[in-house]
């Protein structure tokens, strides 16, 4: 598995927004909030926008090659 740092400041991991982002949440700011850190310089903060975006998309996707019933299980909390 390769490790993929998306915000230095706050040394947060990709895999750790996807997770996030597997629940629902697409914003950066709201994630970092999630994990308990503050953007501080903004630099990654489009980036980590497309990371969620991207798996949101995929899973949208996903759901939507299964029966309704089997996506209805997700959790919206982390």
């Amino acid at each position: 598995m390769r490790l993929m740092i998306v915000c230095i400041c706050n040394h947060i991991k990709e895999e750790e927004l996807l997770e996030i982002a597997r629940h629902g949440v697409t914003d950066a700011e709201e994630a970092y909030a999630l994990l308990g850190k503050r953007p501080q310089c903004r630099v990654c903060l489009d980036h980590a926008e497309d990371v969620m975006m991207d798996c949101a998309r995929s899973c949208d996707r996903a759901c939507a090659a299964r029966a309704p019933a089997s996506c209805a299980g997700l959790s919206a909390t982390i």
